[in-house]
C-alpha cells in the first residue's frame, strides 16, 4: 500500500457515502445564518477505527427516528458531516437540510433568522420565512446551541414542547414540522451551573447524544482520510498527487488539536510544496512544518500575551497554544543530554522521548504516544531511528 490509489482501495469498505443536500425546486435558501460550505467539508464518513465504527452504529439506531439529537465534540471533528448523515438516513431525508449558524449574529438577528417575521414586524417590513419554515418536512441543524441567549433558549424550548412557533410580529401560531439537530463545542453542564443554559432545554436535546471522537482517538482513519483528501484535491485542481504510506508516519505522532480540519491543512501544505506527483516525505521532516512555524510565532508573543474578551466580558490574557501537544497533557520530555536544544514538537524527538521513557520497549512507547505498534514501526523506519535499550 504505497500510493494514494492503494489507500483509496483499501479504505473503500469503511467509507460511508453522505450525499449533499440539494434544495427542492423553488425553495429559497438564503439568509445571514447560512455559511457557505467549508472547503474542508467532505462527502463521506471514513470509519475504519473502532471509535468511528461505534459512532456509525449509534447513528444507525437514532437516524431513522425523529428524536432531537445533540452532537458534541471538539472543533473539526465533523459535526456538520454527521448531521447531514443523520438527515440522509432519516424519515425526513426528502425534505430540506437547513443549517443555522448563530455564533456571529446578535439576539434579534438570530430570532429573525430562526422564526421569520410577518409584515407587521416593523414599518415597511416584508414577510420573511425563517429557518423553521424553510426546513419544514426536513432537518434544522443548529450548529452551536451554546451561543443561544436565555431568551432564545426559551423560545426554542417552547417550540420543541408544543411543536408550534410564532413568527415575529405575527399573531398566528404555525406548526413546526422539523427535526432538530444541535451541535456544541461548549460544556453545557457547566453553563447550566452558571445559569447560562436552561436545564429544561438541556434535557430536551440530550436524549440522543453523539460524542464525536477527536482525531487523536481515531488514528486508524488517517490513511483513508489522507487518501480521500488527495482524491478531492486532485479533482479540484486537476492534479495527480499521491502520498506513500511511509510518508504518513509523522502524522501518527501528532495530536491534531484542530482534528480532521487540522490534518487537511497539513496535507494541503504538503501538496503545495510537493516537488513531483508523489509525496515521499512531509515538510515537517525537512523543518518546513507550517504548524511548527505558527507555534514558534505564537511562542515569541507569550511574554506579552494579547488580551481577549472572555465570555463574561472581562479582558483576560490569551492562553498559550501548543498545536502538537494534547490538551490537559504534558509534552513528552526530550532527551536529558540535550534538553535545551530539542524542539518538543518535532515528531522525531517525540518518538525518541517515548522510547527512552519505555526503556526501548516499542509496545510501551506506542501506548505512550497513543498509536499502534505498527504505526510506531513505520514512523521509526521512516525517521531512521535505531531502537536500543535505554
Amino acid at each position: 500500500m504505497s500510493t494514494q490509489t492503494d489507500l483509496v482501495k483499501t479504505g473503500e469498505q469503511d467509507r460511508i457515502s453522505v450525499p449533499r443536500f440539494n434544495p427542492a425546486p423553488g425553495r429559497p435558501v438564503h439568509g445571514r445564518s447560512r455559511k457557505p460550505h467549508s472547503r474542508h467539508e467532505v462527502d463521506h464518513i471514513i470509519a475504519r477505527s473502532p471509535a468511528m465504527k461505534n459512532i456509525m452504529a449509534i447513528l444507525a439506531r437514532i437516524a431513522p427516528t425523529r428524536t432531537a439529537v445533540l452532537l458534541r465534540g471538539e472543533p473539526g471533528t465533523g459535526k456538520d458531516v454527521i448531521a447531514r448523515a443523520i438527515h440522509n438516513l432519516s424519515p425526513n431525508r426528502e425534505g430540506p437540510f437547513i443549517k443555522v449558524c448563530c455564533d456571529y449574529l446578535n439576539n434579534e438577528q438570530t430570532l429573525l433568522e430562526l422564526f421569520g417575521c410577518d409584515s407587521g414586524y416593523s414599518p415597511g417590513a416584508a414577510r420573511y420565512p425563517g429557518d423553521i419554515s424553510l426546513a419544514a418536512g426536513g432537518t434544522l441543524f443548529i450548529s452551536e446551541i451554546g451561543h443561544f441567549s436565555l431568551a432564545l433558549q426559551k423560545r426554542l424550548l417552547r417550540m420543541l414542547q408544543d411543536q408550534l412557533y410564532r413568527p415575529l410580529g405575527s399573531t398566528e401560531t404555525l406548526p413546526s414540522d422539523v427535526r432538530i439537530i444541535c451541535a456544541t463545542e461548549k460544556n453545557l453542564e457547566a453553563m447550566m451551573v452558571r445559569g447560562e443554559f436552561l436545564p429544561e432545554l438541556y434535557y430536551r436535546i440530550h436524549i440522543a447524544t453523539v460524542n464525536l471522537p477527536p482525531l487523536r482517538d481515531r488514528k486508524e482513519d488517517i490513511p483513508a482520510l489522507a487518501a480521500y483528501f488527495f482524491e478531492r484535491y486532485n479533482r479540484v485542481n486537476g492534479l495527480r498527487l499521491s502520498i506513500t504510506e511511509a510518508a504518513l508516519a509523522p502524522l501518527y505522532v501528532c495530536h491534531w488539536p484542530g482534528n480532521v480540519r487540522d490534518l487537511e491543512n497539513c496535507l494541503e501544505h504538503a501538496a503545495l510544496l510537493a516537488a513531483d506527483d508523489v509525496i515521499r516525505q512531509l515538510p515537517c521532516l525537512a523543518g518546513r512544518c507550517f504548524r511548527q512555524r505558527l507555534n514558534q510565532k505564537i511562542s515569541r508573543q507569550e511574554e506579552v500575551p494579547p488580551a481577549h474578551e472572555s465570555n463574561d466580558g472581562v479582558l483576560a490574557p490569551a492562553a498559550a497554544w501548543r498545536p502538537v501537544t494534547p490538551a490537559g497533557q504534558g509534552t513528552l520530555s526530550p532527551p536529558a543530554h540535550d534538553a535545551a536544544l530539542v524542539d518538543e514538537d518535532d515528531p522525531r524527538n517525540r518518538l525518541i522521548s517515548a522510547l527512552e521513557k519505555s526503556g526501548g520497549v516499542k509496545a510501551k512507547a506506542a501506548r505512550l504516544l497513543n498509536i499502534t505498534p505498527r504505526q510506531l514501526y513505520y514512523a521509526l523506519k521512516k525517521l531512521q531511528i535505531e531502537v536500543k535499550k535505554f
